[in-house]
């Protein structure tokens, strides 16, 4: 009945045409009756209040880059001429859950929040929960369909399972309190992050090797060692260190990826009803213990499992690292900052492979039929006018609203091409395809580069309206990446992902705590890493599966056969 509440809701939406199974955009249809506080309708149909002044919580730790006067910039000033009102954003220095247990406790909550809601019950998603449960957040339901550029956000891009176990948690007693965020507006919106493991571009040359015949991890060995024993030097002379990643060690499971096989979860099909976890499996082992090898042997850079994304720019950006792994775009921008990516062309970073996957197919990058896990924004009960927010954010998520707090003022910070599209003016081209990103503090000091949409948009369609993702991309994308982007695409890969059933279990919290919570796999492998011989490497890596096995009385294989039972109860289940 509870589920049958949101299917209403949803059917309601589509009558009103707000969504569409291809993601076209709604644009400017918003409410058609008046909000608290709105005093006139524009031309087009929104309404507009008073001046109403709000206040938003960006609830991620690190703060967020705002103009230095938030009411008063231009575009700020645009919005307000057109809906007659203004948010203030607020960011944290401090845990994302800490601070919504404190601000729950305290009944000091701003107008509107954006905070992580990864689902589940853990973290921050378990507080937001508790605090809908409790009645400290305003339900949406039945104003939703007023507001259908935000609706549609409900329209494409959103997991199954996510729909299910978290928006529309049974203990929300029916009510819908979210609104997910940062999802796809169509197929060709989904973000292609562009992951894999690049060379630096002078080496492949001088080892007489083809970098894109490289398709499995021994291949990748092979061309690490003779790149290791070359002599090679970075820009500056010094010598280089063959292999590191960006922050934290982000990411060197991809020097390991084809180990892996494409899959939604990391559960594992035995194809006799039963199931295990990809941790238990040997092929987990063998994986790992490629990385110990790397490390042993001096490929993989010891310092890059702690290391931040300043010096990681370091080594990338003066070519210290023969290879990297992580996302193209990053290696790209390090060589940028640094001015290597114009001063020795030869030396720009260029894809290995791309590398095949375990089944012996290219990589590609997996993607649910929708995200599983989002940032969101929520309304606490001390909202102090939710319709002049709702229609504040619908707007920014028109195509004209958008344009606004992307591109800034027509004239000033953009003009427009032959289709009529937004283009940034030629001084912000110019230094965003030489990595000067001044232009960005200078566009976020009038109001635009996304410092409002950047944690107001929710179904992305910029590409269709503008003709690229982000301003500036169309003139100034890179080539390689956007070639890159082509060789290993997004890949949907339908289905019902059999992990949305872990809260289910009865032990559920127990078995989160021993083996999820936390970076306790993590910790234990690279433990595993620095092991000086390969046999106490392989030993740590097994001692860990043991206690996967035996912990409390078995407690995991319990979960799995708890799971695998799961697994008859729909036909759509995906592993």
């Amino acid at each position: 009945m509870k589920l049958r509440v949101i299917s209403i809701l949803v059917a309601s939406i589509m009558a009103l045409g707000v969504m569409s199974s291809c993601g076209a955009a709604v644009e400017n249809a918003p409410a058609t009756s008046g909000g608290a506080g709105a005093t006139t309708t524009t031309s087009d149909g929104f309404q507009k209040f008073d001046n109403v002044q709000l206040t938003m919580l960006l609830c991620w730790n690190g703060g967020y880059k705002v103009p230095t006067d938030q009411y008063n910039n231009p575009v700020a000033k645009a919005i307000r001429d057109k809906i007659g009102v203004t948010v203030e954003f607020e960011g944290i220095m401090m845990s994302e859950t800490e601070k919504l247990n404190l601000m729950f406790a305290s009944g000091d909550m701003p107008d509107i929040v954006n905070a992580p809601f990864w689902g589940g019950n853990g973290g921050e998603t378990g507080v937001i929960k508790k605090g809908a449960a409790e009645g400290q957040l305003l339900p949406i339901e039945d104003i939703l369909p007023k507001y259908p550029n935000v609706a549609r956000s409900y329209d494409f891009g959103i997991g199954k399972k996510f729909l299910e176990k978290d928006l529309q948690d049974p203990m929300f007693d029916g009510h819908l309190y979210l609104i997910p965020q940062e999802t796809a507006g169509n197929v060709n919106h989904i973000t292609n992050w562009a992951y894999g493991v690049f060379v630096r571009g002078d080496v492949p040359e001088a080892l007489g090797i083809d970098e894109t015949s490289i398709k499995n991890q021994d291949q990748l060995y092979d061309f690490m060692v003779k790149a290791r024993d070359y002599g090679f030097k970075d820009v500056n002379g010094n010598d280089i260190i063959v292999a590191t990643t960006y922050h934290n060690g982000w990411d060197y499971g991809r020097y390991a990826e084809s180990y892996n096989s494409p899959q939604l979860t990391s559960y594992i099909d035995n194809g006799d009803g039963t199931i295990t976890y990809s941790f238990l499996t040997e092929n987990w082992l063998n994986q790992h213990m490629f990385i110990w090898k790397l490390v042993n042997e001096g490929i993989l850079d010891k310092e890059c499992f702690k290391t931040n994304d300043t010096l990681a720019d370091t080594k990338v950006g003066n070519g210290t690292a023969l290879f990297f792994a992580a996302q193209y775009s990053v290696g790209i921008n390090s060589t940028k900052l640094t001015g290597l990516y114009t001063s020795n062309p030869e030396m720009r970073y260029t894809p290995v492979g791309p590398m095949n996957d375990r089944n012996g197919d290219t990589l590609v990058q997996v993607e649910s039929e929708g995200r599983n896990g989002v940032p969101c924004i929520f309304f606490p009960r001390t909202c102090s006018n939710i319709d002049a927010a709702m229609t504040y954010i619908d707007y920014v998520n028109t195509k004209e609203g958008k344009e606004l707090a992307e591109y800034g003022i027509e004239g000033q910070t953009f003009v427009r091409n032959e289709k009529g599209q937004p283009r940034l003016i030629p001084d912000y081209l110019e230094r965003k395809a030489a990595g000067d990103y001044s232009w960005e503090d200078e566009l976020r000091e009038i109001g635009g580069k996304g410092y409002i949409s950047g944690r107001l948009w929710f179904a992305n369609l910029s590409k269709d309206w503008y003709g690229e993702n982000a301003p500036g991309d169309a003139d100034a994308a890179v080539e390689e990446l956007e070639a890159y982007k082509l060789q290993r695409p997004a890949k949907i890969y339908p289905g019902y992902a059999l992990s949305a059933f872990e809260n289910e279990f009865p032990k559920w919290a127990e078995v989160s705590a021993a083996f999820f919570e936390g970076d306790q796999e993590k910790e234990w492998r690279e433990r595993a890493y620095f092991a000086e011989t390969e046999a106490e490497a392989r030993q740590i890596l097994i001692d860990w599966q043991e206690r996967a096995r035996t912990l409390d009385n078995g407690l995991f294989l319990e979960f799995l056969d708890f799971m695998a039972e799961k697994t008859t109860s729909r036909d759509d289940i995906a592993f």
